[in-house]
């Protein structure tokens, strides 16, 4: 074996074991995430103060977690907790379109006449000022009994005040769509 060529595998073989090492702890903790299992959600004070909006942020990641295979339970009697977070402020107004109208036509017209109707929903084309609502939700994953964080992620997003469940079902989507990956920003969702 060539003398020469040594000491540069040697060096070579130093900086992978490095490499690798640094990469361990990152490995470790992704592993310490949980893929299934009991869980149950619970809901840490409603910082927005918007007592409704908590019952929609619940629903909605109780069904976003039973579709990454999770069983939902009861509080108390799950292995893992997940804790929601809500953060909602008011910023401004916007416009929207006013939704269609229905006729009042009834369809079936006069009995014994002959002929029909129909009704059509038509757009108004008008529009109204809606208030508009940031909204971040913070998702937190700990083993019940241990306060220790072993996943979390924050998203957010800007919606009309009066859609919240929908607001619910896209955060709660958001951040459990790449679950167990750790999200290393805040998601936005339009």
């Amino acid at each position: 074996m060539d003398q020469k060529r040594l000491p540069g595998a040697r060096k070579w073989a130093r900086s992978m074991l490095m490499a690798a090492a640094m990469l361990l702890p990152a490995m470790a903790s992704a592993a310490d995430v949980p893929s299934g299992g009991t869980i149950s959600v619970s809901m840490q004070e409603d910082a927005s103060g918007q007592a409704g909006a908590a019952d929609a942020f619940v629903d909605a990641a109780t069904l976003a977690l039973s579709d990454k295979g999770f069983t939902l339970l009861d509080d108390g009697h799950a292995a893992l907790v997940m804790e929601l977070v809500i953060r909602a402020s008011e910023v401004g107004t916007g416009t929207g379109k006013v939704e269609k109208s229905n006729s009042d036509l009834m369809p079936g017209g006069v009995s014994g006449a002959v002929g029909s109707s129909f009704s059509l929903a038509v757009p108004s084309g008008k529009t109204r000022h809606v208030a508009l609502e940031r909204t971040e939700l913070e998702m937190r994953l700990h083993r019940r009994g241990d306060a220790a964080v072993i996943w979390s992620g924050s998203a957010v997003t800007v919606r009309p005040a009066d859609k919240r469940d929908s607001a619910a079902m896209a955060l709660c989507n958001a951040l459990l769509r790449a679950y167990p990956e750790q999200p290393e920003t805040v998601i936005g969702v339009p």
